[in-house]
């Protein structure tokens, strides 16, 4: 994994890696495990086939989650517990997939504001969806997480926190 821009300051930035395998993808997803705080929305957005579960099981195996990750496209739904590190201990973490959901009455069937409200760490994938289906919660964190595949098999990861005051130092 090369990091090429590290731009992260308390006060809103971000972030840029480049992978080289799935391995490295899922090195960036721990690495951005190292930086959650209670209460954050991850967007997680790329084209069929970017690395999105790839990263997001990254992640999750950092905070010591031992389940399979599948990517949730017909479930719509999954629920983890934390493990790891103590600060996060006992929160959830939900995944969800907005690839087939495409109106507003089929996203409030998923609960998300409930979801929201218990304080964990909430993933979606394809996550650039909710403001087209109406949804304007506003979490003390969000982070955007963006993967670009390219044509010899690496992929750029770009991480941009979108509540400035409150993100975490990269």
């Amino acid at each position: 994994m090369v990091p090429l821009a590290q731009q992260g300051e308390p006060k809103g930035g971000g972030s840029e890696w480049h992978t080289h395998s799935p391995e490295e993808t899922e090195a960036v997803g721990a690495e951005l495990a190292e930086l959650l705080q209670p209460d954050t929305l991850i967007w997680v957005t790329g084209v069929l086939g970017a690395g999105k579960t790839t990263l997001i099981r990254g992640l999750c195996r950092a905070l010591g989650i031992t389940e399979p990750i599948r990517s949730p496209t017909f479930t719509l739904v999954n629920e983890y517990t934390i493990r790891q590190p103590p600060s996060l201990t006992g929160l959830p973490l939900f995944h969800l997939d907005l690839y087939r959901i495409e109106t507003e009455a089929q996203l409030s069937t998923l609960g998300l504001e409930e979801l929201l409200e218990r304080g964990g760490i909430t993933i979606i994938e394809w996550g650039e969806r909710l403001p087209q289906l109406g949804f304007d919660h506003t979490p003390r964190h969000l982070w955007h997480l963006t993967l670009t595949p390219h044509p010899d098999d690496t992929r750029t990861i770009t991480l941009t926190i979108k509540q400035p005051d409150q993100s975490p130092r990269l």
